[in-house]
């Protein structure tokens, strides 16, 4: 009999399966089973002997996967995963729902791997074989050009038919062999370029690598240009030859393509990907052969790739490892995939390497003796360029010459000179979009999106047709030429997006050639890798965008990067503000003079006296990282203590706030057994999103400790049905 886990209800349901004599089932194998009729894939959590339930009774199982199914789910892998339950508070159950890709378990379809024929040359080929025909010959030529096979496929787009095909394969001159489509993405022949030669701090990096013990990991701090990449490559291929998997992760799907097309250059069909940004059936493909690799292999992917079933994996790398993308923080499970990535090696005896120029405080402060990580640091570029002057402008003193508009003198005067130079810019906004509201002049009205306590944004599109959107639910609606709420005509669009800053520098500078980069502009598969493309052959001279620009882009050409109202960065409301905008700007600064002509960058401020502009001009970001831990110190702020956050929505504003409430007092006595402290409930700082009302409850306490909060499923099970509770450990925003 076996014990099967089904997608059924909230939390899942375990069911008692009868087996045939001839079905043999272990704890992680895959079945196939019916319930009410319909057929679900489940997952086996254990067997045991039919006892007093009559056989009969019992549901029969319809079938069990083939044998690449079979423990699907390793048990030293479920062990880790129902660990991040508790650490995550979350059902095990919804745990590894959330670890598997979509489709994994659920209603039953086909999961057979698609094949493929590739075609190779056989070079032990029959010598008695007939006179060849011009066109097996031009066949023979071109399969020797592209290393000796290529898929079927490939031969048909290159015009060749099945007729000389078969010709050649009945004279023993080619083979076909039936091979995975997982491949198909990979051209196998390709050939593969050799490791680079590494400087002198490269190389001791590498040896900084290999003395960390297993479990442990190592900071690699490199300022930007300064080989981390290169790095990555060499430590992956050392773990590759040892037989063991690697894993490479990044913030973003925008830094994916840069960095696989690397890995496949080194690597070839070996590399795999595994992102948000892959269909849920290229996600199956990638699960599946992470469970019966070939060879060893290496996975690039963004934050969810952790859970890959890797096995042995030697290697885990988390590269801009400072970035706030690593954190998931809605829906459950919460979690941040360094801290997922040192729990797992540490189990597991692999070794962890964290890389960045701007390293975030909470890996700092985990540097041995202390903590587990080993410091290795890179401070010249491969390029030998120094690191590009900061220099501020003041807009205040723009502003008192009589200059009003958003872009700086100092600013257009530099980037009317790139076309003349051949050089090219990156130019950062804070936001996205046309504009981020639109505002009365006459009274200050912003008009506001009807289901978020947000306002709505300016878009512009084809034909200069503009509407508005929220960001948040994604509501839109037409502008209106008035104010509805004084009949204003003086109602006009309010501060600059990404779309707004090209129109202004289209209108002032006639003739730079200009590219977008957002996430609107960025959309589709191979979105970010078609437009960083088309700048790096030249077609633009300035690339306009979000955050996204700071993100580990190679770009030789650009020498300037430049920072458009910095200010929206300097002064949010947030513990960490002052670190994320250094990054940020450091980041940003990092794009330029990366090949071999110097780079300058241009930051805009109204605060030029502010601390993170004094520390973006000296670059002394170890300093800041200094004064940040002892001012966290001593007001026993995190990473110095703990946090979680408790949010609560629904649609009813009365209900929610009932529902926190109640939550409140549900863990207030806990919070006092165990030292901790109990802020609110109060609404969240968006209070209401999609027209649902959000209120939260902050959880502080000694670091190193527990979470104060009643097992399983308490909290979930005293609220009323309109309302939905999220819990997130150790938050990044509060």
């Amino acid at each position: 009999m076996a014990d099967v886990w089904l997608e059924a209800g909230r939390e899942g349901q375990v069911f008692s399966y009868g087996l045939r004599g001839d079905q043999l089932a272990q704890p992680g194998d895959l079945v196939r089973v019916r319930l009410r009729g319909r057929q679900l894939h489940g997952l086996v959590v254990a067997t045991q002997a039919v006892n007093s339930v009559a056989p009969e009774v019992l549901a029969r199982c319809l079938a069990i996967e083939d044998t690449v199914q079979r423990e699907a789910v390793a048990t030293d892998w479920r062990e880790w995963i129902e660990s991040v339950a508790v650490r995550c508070h979350l059902s095990a159950f919804r745990m590894l729902k959330a670890a598997l890709p979509s489709g994994w378990l659920g209603q039953a379809r086909s999961l057979n791997e698609r094949t493929l024929w590739w075609v190779a040359l056989q070079r032990s080929g029959a010598m008695a074989s007939p006179p060849l025909t011009k066109r097996q010959q031009q066949l023979l030529d071109y399969l020797e050009s592209r290393g000796g096979g290529d898929w079927l496929r490939g031969l048909q787009s290159a015009g060749f038919s099945a007729a000389p095909l078969r010709v050649l394969e009945r004279n023993g001159l080619v083979q076909r062999q039936r091979r995975s489509a997982a491949l198909a993405s990979d051209d196998a022949s390709a050939a593969q370029e050799d490791p680079r030669q590494l400087t002198a701090e490269q190389a001791q990096a590498i040896a900084d690598y290999n003395a960390v013990s297993p479990g442990q990991g190592l900071l690699l701090w490199g300022i930007t240009g300064s080989g981390k990449t290169e790095i990555y490559l060499q430590l992956a291929a050392q773990e590759l030859q040892a037989g063991r998997h690697v894993l490479l992760l990044t913030p973003e799907i925008g830094l994916i393509p840069q960095l696989v097309d690397r890995c496949r250059r080194r690597f070839g069909a070996r590399v795999l990907e595994y992102h948000s940004g892959c269909s849920d059936r290229e996600r199956l493909r990638t699960w599946r052969r992470c469970l019966q690799p070939e060879q060893p292999l290496l996975a690039v992917g963004t934050r969810s790739a952790v859970f890959l079933p890797l096995d042995p994996i030697g290697l885990i790398v988390l590269d801009e490892e400072h970035d706030a993308s690593y954190k998931q923080d809605a829906p459950m499970p919460c979690y941040h995939a360094r801290d997922l990535a040192m729990d797992r090696m540490q189990r597991l005896g692999g070794r962890v390497v964290l890389g960045s120029a701007t390293p975030s405080l909470d890996s700092w402060v985990q540097l041995a003796p202390a903590g587990s990580l080993h410091l290795s640091r890179l401070r010249q570029r491969i390029s030998q360029q120094p690191l590009p002057p900061v220099h501020v402008v003041d807009m205040r003193l723009e502003l008192e010459d009589g200059h009003r508009r958003l872009i700086s003198r100092p600013l257009m005067d530099r980037l009317a000179a790139l076309p003349e130079a051949g050089e090219q810019a990156v130019v950062l906004v804070p936001r996205r979009g046309y504009s981020p509201f639109l505002s009365c002049r006459s009274c200050g009205e912003v008009v506001m999106c009807p289901h978020c306590d947000v306002a709505l944004t300016v878009h512009r599109g084809r034909n200069d047709r503009q509407w508005l959107r929220c960001h948040w639910c994604d509501h839109r609606e037409e502008i209106a030429s008035r104010c509805s709420h004084c009949g204003s005509t003086a109602f006009k669009p309010f501060g600059a997006g990404t779309q707004r800053v090209l129109d202004l520098l289209a209108q002032e500078l006639e003739g730079l050639r200009l590219l977008r980069f957002d996430r609107d502009s960025t959309g589709g598969r191979d979105g970010h890798r078609r437009l960083l493309d088309r700048f790096a052959a030249g077609e633009a001279d300035v690339l306009i965008g979000t955050q996204m620009l700071a993100k580990g882009m190679d770009l030789p050409q650009v020498t300037l990067a430049a920072v458009l109202a910095a200010d929206g960065l300097l002064h949010r409301p947030d513990l960490r503000a002052s670190e994320q905008a250094l990054q940020l700007l450091l980041q940003l600064a990092g794009r330029a003079g990366r090949g071999e002509r110097p780079g300058q960058v241009l930051v805009q401020t109204y605060s030029p006296d502010h601390p993170v502009i004094r520390h973006l001009v000296d670059g002394r970001y170890e300093c800041f990282l200094e004064e940040e831990v002892q001012l966290r110190r001593d007001a026993a702020l995190v990473p110095f203590s703990r946090a979680c956050l408790l949010r609560l929505s629904g649609e009813s504003a009365t209900q929610t706030a009932t529902a926190a409430t109640l939550v409140a007092e549900q863990v207030r006595p806990l919070c006092e057994a165990q030292n901790w402290w109990l802020i609110g409930p109060a609404p969240a700082p968006v209070a209401r999103v999609a027209g649902r009302s959000r209120w939260q409850l902050l959880l502080h306490g000694p670091v190193g400790s527990s979470l104060p909060l009643p097992p399983g499923q308490e909290l979930w099970n005293s609220l009323p049905s309109g309302v939905a509770l999220a819990v997130d450990p150790d938050p990044l925003e509060l």
